[in-house]
Parts: structure tokens; sequence; C-alpha cells
């Protein structure tokens, strides 16, 4: 039998009236290729579908889907035993490797990964992936695509990504008949041992991790949060219950798909987090199902206990927040729910309204505006960036950490674990 990393090495014929005996299995290898999302701008198929400029439906906006870095394991989907790595005694996950760019699929420019082809193992008949945090060990609850492996010597599988609702024009366009039922493979029309899925929003929906009331105590334990009073003074302290204070965001927008603007607020800090209009649009749109309830309990519970910390600190009364859990725009940072865009802050008392957004190229990578909402923004920056729970280096503002595309808003990136 060959190993994970062998190749056959030959198959023994013996002669008439005698048996055959096989001295090598052989081996097959598949290759996933995904191509992501592309943006809801000149995509033909959107258009056909809601009009050309339709704004309304739009979900994949400003920056087109790709997935560099994103974890992922591939298993034996009967036994659940991680087949790649193959070195995964540990709990090790690979990952997706550079983005590279294509025009070919009727809808739009997308970005394109390739996995490296993977043996697999003479005993194994079915595989299937885990990405994104279902990749990690422990969290691996969603077989994506669970498939029986064809005695080939070498298949490809296509993995197309896109908003549900465009689905069967996709299938159309592009000549690949009747769409497959969800989360699974079929073949490519007039392409041997090639196949294709589709991960839609109503698949990321299930890959994607809802963080339990569990899971909100063990990621951000009781705490006891401290201030200078103001004018000096007595340092203020205040006990706080994370499980507890994040129920209001948590339990915002049961069984509503609605894109208007709603407000949460957050008595025991005297905070109101502002979700403004379309703030889950990319959760919703490209899906048939997701909720706002659904795409805010995708976001780490981390990542609100950080900002909204943080603005009780320097006294911020107000945050509105742009995007939290998103499946299909932008890097992987979204999809995973370790990311929160901050648009907006306000300090009521003091009468400070700060919009988050530089006047240009020249702002980029330089000081805070020197302005009291520029003062207060810098405060809150340094506060973020010595939680614990953000990532390292991962608080990018339109000043200070510039990266593309944060040239109105700030980005924070929160530990998954």
């Amino acid at each position: 039998m060959t190993g994970p990393n062998q190749t056959p090495i030959g198959t023994m014929m013996c002669t008439q009236n005698q048996p055959t005996q096989n001295v090598n299995c052989l081996t097959r290898k598949v290759s996933f290729v995904f191509y992501c999302a592309p943006l809801d701008e000149s995509n033909s198929m959107y258009e056909a579908a809601y009009g050309s400029g339709d704004v309304t439906h739009r979900a994949i906006t400003s920056s087109a889907s790709y997935l560099n870095n994103l974890p992922f394991v591939v298993v034996d989907a009967d036994t659940n035993q991680v087949i790649y790595p193959y070195n995964n005694a540990n709990g090790q996950t690979a990952a997706f490797g550079p983005k590279v760019h294509s025009n070919t699929l009727h809808d739009g420019a997308r970005w394109v990964h390739s996995l490296p082809p993977i043996n697999i193992p003479n005993h194994v008949n079915r595989i299937a992936l885990h990405i994104a945090n279902d990749a990690y060990q422990g969290y691996r609850r969603f077989q994506l695509f669970p498939w029986t492996v064809p005695n080939s010597a070498h298949c490809r599988v296509n993995v197309y990504e896109l908003r549900s609702d465009l689905q069967e024009r996709f299938s159309d366009a592009n000549q690949l008949g009747q769409s497959p039922a969800e989360n699974t493979l079929a073949a490519k029309p007039g392409s041997a041992d090639e196949y294709y899925g589709y991960l839609n929003g109503d698949v990321w929906l299930s890959i994607s991790h809802e963080f339990t009331d569990q899971e909100i105590t063990r990621l951000c334990p009781p705490e006891t949060l401290s201030r200078t009073a103001q004018g000096g003074g007595n340092t203020e302290r205040l006990d706080v219950n994370w499980t507890v204070v994040l129920q209001p965001i948590y339990g915002a927008g049961v069984n509503s798909r609605s894109m208007a603007p709603f407000n949460v607020r957050i008595d025991a800090l005297g905070i109101t987090a502002k979700f403004t209009e379309r703030a889950v649009a990319n959760a919703v749109y490209t899906s048939n199902r997701t909720t706002v309830q659904q795409a805010l309990r995708r976001t780490s519970p981390r990542a609100f206990a950080a900002l909204l910390k943080a603005a009780w600190r320097v006294r911020i009364d107000t945050v509105d927040l742009s995007s939290s859990w998103r499946p299909m725009l932008g890097s992987r940072l979204h999809k995973m729910g370790v990311g929160l865009d901050v648009t907006h802050f306000d300090d009521g008392q003091e009468n400070i309204h700060f919009v988050i957004r530089n006047q240009g190229i020249a702002d980029r990578g330089n000081a805070f505006p020197a302005s009291p909402g520029g003062r207060r923004l810098e405060a809150l920056y340094e506060e973020l960036r010595g939680d614990p729970g953000v990532s390292s280096g991962a608080v990018h503002t339109p000043w200070r950490s510039w990266v593309i595309p944060h040239d109105n808003h700030m980005h924070i990136t929160v530990k998954f674990e």
C-alpha cells in the first residue's frame, strides 16, 4: 500500500489461469480550486436579477472576496480523521495560499485560490473539508462537500463562491446544468474527472461558528474595569460580567433580515452601539435565510468586549459599527468572526462627534488629527492595542497603522482563541 506522500510503483499482472496480484493500489489525488465571489457592481448576473444600477440589494461591495491564509483541513468523511495537512498530530491546519486573478466565469473579476494536490489514502472512500474557524480542532462541526472520491488518478474540484440568489443564473451562464444540492458536488458537464460545488451564503452560515453563552464566558471572563475619575481623584471601578453585558447585542435582530440601522443600549457601561444601515448586508443578501441575529452571533465576543471596554475607559458613549461577521467580502478576518469595523463615535458630555475618515493619501500612516476628536481616537486606539484579546498590530485606522482599504473606518482584529 502507498502512503499519503507516495505514488504507486506499478501493478504486476500474472499469466492466464493465475490470480492477479496488485503490488500497489492506485494513488488518487484531488485538487480543490476556489473561485471567490466577485463584486456586485458590474456583475451581469446581479444586473439581470435586480436591474442595471440597482444598489439596494448589493452585498459584495468595496472589496471582492478572497481567502488568503484561511485555515482548512481535509478529513476522511466517515471517520473525521484528518488526512491533510499530513502532519496534523497536534491539531495543525493548512492555509489557503496567495490569490490570482480570473475573469472567465461571466460574472466579473474573481480571485482564485488553488489548494495543493491532496493524496487520498487507499483506505479512504469519502473526504470533506473544514474551513475558516470550523477548521480548528474542537470546532469541526460542519463537513464541507462530503464526497465519494472517484477511482481516478487525479480529480479537480471547482468551488464557486457566490450569492445564493444568483446560483441558478450562474449555472445557466456557465453551462453547468442543474445546480447541485446545497453542500454537494456534481460532475462538471463535458469534463472528465472534474467536479464543482457552490459555496453560497447559506453554506457559509452553516460553516461559521456561532458563539454560545458558555464560550462568551470562557473567552471573556468576568473582570473589573477601571478608569481615572473625571477631574482626577479616585479611580472608578466597574465589575463586568461579559456574558450578561453582551446579551443585548447577541439578542438583537431575531428573525429579522432588515437593512435598517438599529441601536443596542449597553446599560451596564452607559454605551450605545449603533449598527449602521446595511451593516449586515453582506451576511443577509448573500444568503436566502441568514438573519441579523445570526450574523451578530458569529462575531467573536472578544471583538465587542474589546471595543466596549476601550470606549468606557476613554469615556465614549456611542460607537457606530459598519461591519461584523460577513462571509463574502474582503479578507478572511470578518469571515472568521474576528473583525469589527468602527466608523464614528460620540462623547455627548464633551460634545465630541468624530467621523473616522481621513482627508486623503497624505494622512495615511501619519499622526491622528490634533482636534479633540482626533485625540480621543488616539486614546481609543491605544487602549485597543493594549487589550490582550486583540491580535498584535491588528488595529488599523485611516491614520496610524493604515493598510488598504482603511480610509473610512477603524478595523479591529481579535484572537479567535
